[in-house]
Parts: structure tokens; sequence; C-alpha cells
């Protein structure tokens, strides 16, 4: 741990061994080496006007008593969905890059460098985003690494149904058909099921057709148009799902692109809980470091949890909670239990290199 902290590129080092760790602690996370990845973006507001990638930045999240542009620093994180043993999805962050301030290396850039930077370590991906980064400039290049996409995009997106057989003549083929507008979205059938999405049971329409996108230069994507109901009873506006896995159902593209979710309490809980917003480097490179370090410390507390809840000490940490479902919060608590006052800098012998487990101190608050 201490010679990948002082390599320049310890953030991707600590990213792929996360990865590592993963595939070896649950294999069922990887059927059949297919990983679900999810790329976000998240804002950390600050009050100085100086400091690593901070600048003014627009908020796209509309949160009430904020401001549209906020004065912050802006993170594009890549995780991973895991799933855990009651069949739920888990998301574990496996690198986050803090978007600089100017020049040519936005969003996107970023997001194309986290990709690769653990591409090699999964055979066949997934990546699961939201409308933003549902671009051509990011989705062409990695369908050229055989990356599958499944993404949404605006409801008034140019779609295609694929181009009727043709005669031979000369010139190049059709790549587009008829366009697909409003009224002959209302001529597909529609299909109405309760699916669990997002924590809940709702009843969703879907509608599907084979489409050829126009953003994405004539390639065929599943387009499904979902509708959720309403607690007033009534529809609400169609969400427009774009899955390039054209052999995935409308019910298959809409529950695996549910997983993204997983990434927005992921933020919050690294923001609040885990000293996100605390962070407060000079350099670029010690900042991210930090947030890799956190992360990666998030990301192993939810694999103990995964992994070891049958043997936790639960009737030593919180005996009051007996019979309740082991979270990576009572692994947090216990940590705290165990490293409190513990000699960690001892631990380490620079002549031998070997690293042996020091005993606590008396720490007076160990005895409470």
């Amino acid at each position: 741990m201490d010679h990948l902290l002082q390599t320049d590129r310890a953030g991707e080092c600590l990213g792929r061994r996360l990865v590592h760790s993963i595939a070896a602690i649950d294999a069922k996370s990887f059927p059949n080496e297919l990983v679900n990845l999810i790329i976000d973006d998240t804002l950390v507001p600050r009050c100085a006007k100086k400091g690593p990638g901070i600048s003014v930045k627009h908020d796209h999240s509309h949160k009430a008593n904020r401001p549209t542009f906020l004065n912050s620093q802006g993170w594009v994180t890549l995780a991973l969905v895991v799933r855990v043993r009651l069949g739920s999805a888990l998301t574990i962050p496996i690198r986050s890059w803090l978007v600089e301030e100017s020049g040519q290396r936005g969003k996107l850039w970023v997001a194309r460098q986290l990709i690769e930077s653990v591409r090699g370590n999964v055979r066949e991906a997934r990546l699961l985003i939201d409308a933003w980064f549902m671009r051509k400039s990011l989705i062409l290049p990695l369908l050229e690494q055989r990356v599958r996409i499944i993404g949404q995009v605006r409801r008034d997106t140019a779609l295609y149904l694929p181009p009727e057989p043709e005669p031979k003549r000369r010139g190049p083929k059709r790549k587009y058909g008829q366009r697909l507008d409003a009224a002959m979205l209302d001529t597909l059938p529609a299909q109405e099921m309760n699916l669990m999405l997002y924590g809940k049971l709702q009843l969703v329409r879907l509608r599907s057709a084979i489409t050829v996108a126009r953003f994405l230069k004539g390639v065929p994507v599943r387009a499904v148009w979902c509708e959720m109901r309403q607690d007033d009873n009534t529809w609400s506006r169609p969400r427009l799902i774009l899955a390039t896995e054209t052999e995935l159902s409308a019910q298959a593209v809409v529950e695996i692109y549910a997983e993204r979710w997983g990434i927005e309490p992921l933020f919050h809980n690294l923001k609040r809980w885990w000293g996100v917003t605390n962070l407060w480097q000079q350099s670029k490179g010690a900042l991210e470091l930090w947030m890799q370090i956190r992360s990666t410390a998030y990301a192993l507390t939810q694999l103990l949890a995964l992994k070891l809840w049958e043997s936790f000490p639960l009737m030593e940490i919180a005996p009051w909670r007996k019979g309740a479902m082991i979270t990576a919060g009572l692994f947090g608590q216990w940590m705290r239990i165990q490293f409190i006052g513990l000699p960690v800098r001892h631990a380490y012998n620079p002549k031998s290199g070997n690293f042996v487990m020091p005993f606590p101190t008396q720490d007076q608050r160990l005895q409470c």
C-alpha cells in the first residue's frame, strides 16, 4: 500500500486491485464475466474561489434552495454493480476523477479514460449512463471495444425504423427507414406489468421497437418507452431508453437500467458519511488520491458486509439489533472500535518490509 501511494498512478492501481478483489470475493457478481458499470458525475460545492478543479458549474440536479450555477468541484465516478445475497443490486465505487476547471478534458473525455482504466480487467462490460452521457463521441468508440450501452435519451431523439428491402441499385444502401413520430408511437403494442424498480413494486407500461438511431450514425438499438403509474392514477411522461443489445426484451432493458440509480445514494454516502465534502488538498493528484482512498474504504466495508455477514460479532457490537441484517454501517462501527488507538504508523517495518499488526494503546475511548 505504501508503494502504491507513492506512485503517480496510485488511484488507477487501487481501482484495478479493487476490481480483482471483487472478482475473487464474490464470483457470482460476474455471471458469464459480464459486468454492469455505471458512470455519472456529481458536484461538491465549495466556498473558495481557488483550488484544484474549482469553477462555476451548472447544477442539473435542480435541488431545492440551491442556485442553478454553483462554485464547486466536479467529479466523474465509475462504479460497479454487485449482486448481493438477497438478489438486490449493490453499487461499488471503483474510481473517481476530478474534472479540470478549463481545457479540453471534459466529462466525456474523463469517462472514456475511466472505462479504459478497467477495460482490461473485465471481459464483457455493459455501461449504464444517463441522458447527459449519451453522446456520439463517447458511445461510438466504446461500441468498437464491444462495450454494451444502455442509457436514457431525450424523448425527441431522432429514431427511424430499419430500411425495408429494396431492389439492387447503384449507390450506398439506405440506413434509415420511416421516422418514428408520436402517431406511430401510439400504434405500438403496449405491455402493462408490475416490476420491482427503485426499491418498490411499480406498475409500468412499456412500448418497444427495433430502431436506428440517427445520432449514432445508423447503429441499430432497442428503443423502450417506459411510463410509470403515479399516485393520482395517471401515467407519467414516457422515458425513452436505448439499448445496443437488440436481443434484450423491453422488460429486461428497464430492469437493468434501473440499477443505474444506485450511484445516487452512493454519492450521498460518500459526501455525508465518508467526508468527501471535507477533502481539501492543494494539488489535484493528492485530492484524487484521498478521494480514491475513501471510496476504496467505502467499497471494502460493503464487500465485508456482503461476504462475512455470518461470522460478524453482532452481539458484541449492537446486541439490541439481534436478528437484523448485517450492513456496512455495522462493519464500519466494528472497525472504528478495532482501530481507535491503534498505532498504524508503527506497524510497518522499513528494514524488513513486513507489516505486523500492532497492539492497541490504552486509549480512554476504548474503555466505554
